[in-house]
C-alpha cells in the first residue's frame, strides 16, 4: 500500500494535525492486516473470484453496481451456488440457489437472522430501525411483535377502507393526468402507510411530511448502504475525530443522525398531539399508545417501529408498481387477459375488491410474475451469522455478510424454465379453478427469509392486489407513440441499490371505456 500521499509539507498546528491522522491510519493499516494473519488459514470459505478479493468494492455487496445481481448470477455458475470475496476486512458470501437460502436463512435462521454489524448506523442510529436492527438487540423479538400486530391480516383489515379510498383517488389522478403516473403511484402509497401507521392524512406530493421523508430517503439510497464507507470495515474510525484531515465523514455522519430523527420525531410527535386533543384517526401509533402504562421505553420502540414502516413499505410498492406499468406496456396479451378474468367475475360496475382475490386466479398470477421477472428487491436485505459454520464443508466465518440473491433464485431456469420471457399461467394448473402452481410461488423469495421475513408482507400484497386489479379493471397500459406516431418500446433497465425500480420509461394509460371512465368518477 502506497503512503506516500498523506506526506504533505506541513508546518505548525496543521503538522501536529497531520501526525495525528498519519498515526491512527497506520494504526488501522496494521489491525487489519494482523487481524487476519491470526485467524489462520486451515479453513476454506466458499469459492469466489478471490483473485478479485480488492476488486469487488463495497458498492456490490447490495447492489449499488449497475446489475450485479447478473454479476453474482454469472460467478455462481463459476463457482458454484454459493460464493464468496472479500472487500476491504467485509467478507461477503453471495447466496444464489433456493436450496442454500432455505438452508442456511431458513433452516439455521437462529445464527444466520442478524444483520451485518455497521459502524455508519450507530453513527447515524439506523441501528434502531427494524430493517437493520440487529437480532441480538434486547428489543428486537418487541420491535417485530407489535409490528406484526398492526400489518397482519387482522390489521391490515382495519385500515381497508383507508387503502379502498387511496386506490379510488390513484384512478382519478391517473385518468386527469397519465403521464405522471409515478407521482400518482407514490401519493397513494404514501397516503395508505401514512394514514396506517400515524393517522395522518396526505393530501398532495407537495406534503410537507412526505418531502422531509422523501429527501432523507433519496440520501439514505444513494450513500446509506452496508460497506459503503470505509469506517463499516475499521469500526475504529468511529472514533477518528472529526477536526483530522480525512475526518469530513464525522460532519456527514452527523447531519444524516440528525435527519434521521428529524424524520422520526416529526410524524410521530404530530401524532402524540393529534391523540393528546382526541382528533386522531385509528393507527397504529394511536393504538400502541392507549395502552396503559406507557414507559418511555416503550414509546421510544413504537416511534423507531413506526418510522421504518415508512421508510419500508411505500418504495418497495411503488418500484413494483412501476414495474407491473412496464411489464404490461411490454406484454398486452397477458393484460388482456386479466382484464377479460376481471370482467367476467367482477363485472363493470364495481372494482375489485379483496374478497374478490381467490376467485382471481390470472390475476393472482400476474402478481406472481410481476415479482418474480425483476425483484423490487433484487439482493435482499443482507443477513449476518452470529457464529462459525460450516455448508457443504464450506467455512462461513462469524460475522460474514449473507447476501441472498433473490434475482438468480427468481431466474433459476431449473425453477421458471425460460425465465426471461413474461407467462403468469406459470403458476396455474391444468384447471385454473384450483389454481395449483406447477412453478414455486416467487412470494417465497421476495418478502425476505427466516426470522427476517417482512412484517409488512400482507399489507403489502393487499394494497398491490387493490392497486394492479383497480388499474387493470378500468384501463389499458400502451406504449406511447413519438412524433412521427412510431411505437416507443421501452427497455428492461433498471436501477441498482436495494430496492430497485425501473429507468425513466414512457407508456400511454387510457381508460378502457366510458363505463370505465364514470365508474372512476362516480363508482363506489
Amino acid at each position: 500500500m502506497v503512503l506516500a500521499p498523506l506526506w504533505i509539507p506541513v508546518s505548525g498546528l496543521a503538522a501536529d494535525k497531520a501526525t495525528l491522522a498519519i498515526a491512527f491510519l497506520l494504526l488501522v493499516l496494521v489491525a487489519s492486516f494482523v487481524a487476519p494473519s491470526l485467524q489462520g488459514n486451515s479453513k476454506l470459505p466458499p469459492p469466489g473470484p478471490h483473485g478479485f478479493r480488492q476488486s469487488p468494492t463495497s458498492r456490490s455487496i447490495v447492489g449499488r453496481r449497475k446489475d450485479i445481481w447478473r454479476q453474482y448470477a454469472e460467478w455462481s455458475r463459476m463457482y458454484g451456488p454459493v460464493f464468496s470475496f472479500r472487500s476491504h476486512r467485509l467478507n461477503i458470501v453471495v447466496l444464489n440457489s433456493a436450496k442454500a437460502i432455505h438452508d442456511l436463512l431458513g433452516t439455521r435462521s437462529k445464527i444466520y437472522s442478524d444483520r451485518p454489524s455497521s459502524a455508519t448506523n450507530d453513527l447515524t442510529t439506523l441501528a434502531k430501525s427494524l430493517v437493520r436492527m440487529s437480532s441480538q438487540s434486547p428489543h428486537f423479538h418487541t420491535t417485530r411483535r407489535i409490528a406484526h400486530e398492526e400489518l397482519s391480516a387482522k390489521g391490515t383489515a382495519r385500515h381497508l377502507p383507508s387503502i379502498e379510498g387511496d386506490v379510488k383517488l390513484l384512478l382519478k389522478n391517473l385518468l386527469s393526468d397519465p403521464k405522471h403516473f409515478e407521482q400518482h403511484l407514490r401519493l397513494c402509497q404514501s397516503r395508505s402507510v401514512l394514514k396506517t401507521i400515524y393517522g395522518y392524512t396526505v393530501e398532495s406530493n407537495d406534503d410537507y411530511l412526505v418531502t422531509k421523508i422523501e429527501d432523507w430517503m433519496k440520501v439514505y439510497n444513494s450513500t446509506m448502504h452496508p460497506g459503503t464507507w470505509l469506517v463499516d470495515s475499521y469500526p475504529i474510525l468511529k472514533y477518528y475525530p472529526g477536526w483530522l484531515p480525512g475526518g469530513g465523514f464525522q460532519t456527514f455522519m452527523a447531519k444524516r443522525r440528525a435527519s434521521t430523527e428529524e424524520v422520526r420525531n416529526l410524524p410521530f410527535e404530530w401524532a402524540k398531539l393529534e391523540i393528546k386533543s382526541g382528533k386522531s384517526y385509528p393507527s397504529f401509533v394511536l393504538n400502541q399508545m392507549s395502552r396503559e402504562n406507557i414507559i418511555p421505553e416503550h414509546e421510544e420502540i413504537v416511534k423507531n417501529v413506526a418510522g421504518t414502516m415508512y421508510m419500508a413499505g411505500v418504495d418497495t410498492v411503488v418500484s413494483t408498481m412501476l414495474i407491473f406499468f412496464l411489464l404490461m406496456t411490454l406484454n398486452p396479451d397477458a393484460q388482456k387477459r386479466a382484464q377479460d378474468e376481471i370482467s367476467s367475475v367482477v363485472g363493470s360496475d364495481r372494482l375489485p375488491q379483496l374478497s374478490d382475490r381467490e376467485r382471481l386466479p390470472y390475476v393472482d398470477a400476474l402478481i406472481q410474475e410481476v415479482f418474480r421477472f425483476h425483484p423490487g428487491g433484487p439482493l435482499g436485505v443482507p443477513h449476518s451469522v452470529t457464529q462459525d459454520d460450516y455448508y457443504e464443508g464450506m467455512y462461513i466465518q462469524k460475522g460474514s455478510i449473507i447476501v441472498p440473491n433473490i434475482w438468480a433464485v427468481t431466474h433459476d431456469e431449473s425453477m421458471y424454465p425460460d425465465p426471461m420471457q413474461f407467462d403468469p399461467a406459470r403458476y396455474l394448473g391444468k384447471s385454473e379453478k384450483d389454481a395449483k402452481g406447477i412453478q414455486p410461488d416467487p412470494r417465497n423469495f421476495v418478502f425476505g427469509f427466516g426470522r427476517r421475513v417482512c412484517a409488512g408482507m400482507y399489507f403489502a400484497e393487499v394494497t398491490l392486489f387493490l392497486q394492479i386489479s383497480s388499474i387493470l379493471a378500468t384501463f389499458n397500459i400502451l406504449k406511447e407513440k413519438d412524433a412521427d406516431g412510431v411505437e416507443i418500446t421501452p427497455q428492461l433497465d433498471f436501477t441498482p441499490g436495494i430496492v430497485s425500480r425501473p429507468e425513466v420509461f414512457v407508456c400511454k394509460i387510457v381508460p378502457r371505456s366510458d363505463a370505465a371512465i364514470d365508474l372512476i368518477m362516480w363508482g363506489q
